[in-house]
């Protein structure tokens, strides 16, 4: 009776002993895939921007489809030559996004355009041209203030698409500049819950950050009313949690997202290093009883 008492114990602690291992590497799995470095498929296929060269195969399904040519260019001029200058050899070459008179874009969406002028896009695209007006310096391509075609893709852009389609899509647009953010947001609960879960009730960059605006949220009071947007019940606290995560998003000028930052890799480490523990006890736990019941069967023989 005691020896099936003893067995009985003993397979008992075995069926519960190789539960927790089962849990212990369960959770080693989560927590290598959340340290995988995740990107959408469009990373390598970004949608084109408008170019000299328009296939009219596109532009014909996208949301200009309908309008003429005429309709948005109906004339052309570059420092008082009206295009196409058959004279000059180069105009072919220069950059046609960067050439174009956005104001026109007022004519049709007049609500976007009045926002963009009071956004953050707006106010370093004018003081870029003072710059390059006073001759001081010549900003390089990769830090050009972005205008109207640099974010919308006038020739192709479609209409009629979910939010889930736009939000993946503002995602592609921003990283173009913001590739940081984009990363971190991605790692964010919000990008895995909105562009790889698909679920529409997420927010997405323009949800924090405003459709044309294009607030920094660096300001605690901005940041907080942006949560409001979807939690209501938030508390100023809100602000607090970081989003962007990643080491290349912290600004020299802010000093509590610093500490923050050093506070979160601290707990990072610790968690790493305890889930490290409790598995490496756990297996070593599993070795120890594996050795107990072959020196019994050894025995028992």
């Amino acid at each position: 009776m005691d020896q099936l008492r003893v067995s009985l114990c003993r397979r008992n602690t075995a069926k519960k002993t190789l539960t927790l291992l089962a849990h212990g590497w369960l959770i080693f799995v989560a927590w290598l895939i959340l340290l995988i470095h995740v990107q959408p498929a469009w990373s390598e296929n970004l949608t084109p921007s408008s170019s000299w060269f328009v296939d009219m195969n596109r532009f014909l399904k996208s949301a200009h489809g309908s309008l003429t040519c005429e309709r948005c260019h109906a004339e052309i001029t570059a420092k008082g030559k009206v295009h196409p200058n058959r004279e000059d050899q180069t105009a072919m070459k220069k950059d046609s996004v960067r050439s174009y008179d956005y104001k026109r874009c007022a004519a049709c969406h007049p609500e976007a355009y009045r926002r963009f002028l009071q956004g953050e896009h707006a106010k370093a695209l004018a003081k870029e041209k003072e710059i390059q007006q006073s001759g001081l310096k010549e900003a390089t391509p990769e830090r050009l203030a972005p205008t109207c075609g640099d974010c919308h893709s006038s020739h192709y852009a479609q209409s009629k698409l979910s939010r889930v389609e736009i939000g993946s899509q503002m995602t592609e647009t921003c990283g173009k500049c913001h590739k940081a953010q984009e990363v971190s947001y991605l790692k964010d609960i919000h990008g895995r819950m909105g562009v790889f879960l698909e679920k529409k009730a997420s927010a997405y960059c323009t949800d924090c950050h405003g459709a044309h605006t294009c607030e920094s949220l660096k300001d605690k009071q901005k940041a907080f009313e942006a949560c409001q947007r979807c939690h209501r019940n938030a508390t100023i606290q809100f602000a607090n949690i970081v989003i962007h995560a990643g080491p290349e998003d912290i600004s020299k000028k802010d000093p509590e997202k610093q500490a923050n930052m050093v506070l979160i890799g601290t707990i990072k480490r610790i968690s790493q290093i305890g889930t490290i523990i409790i598995l490496a006890f756990f297996a070593l736990q599993t070795f120890v009883w594996i050795l107990r019941e072959l020196h019994n069967k050894l025995r028992g023989r």
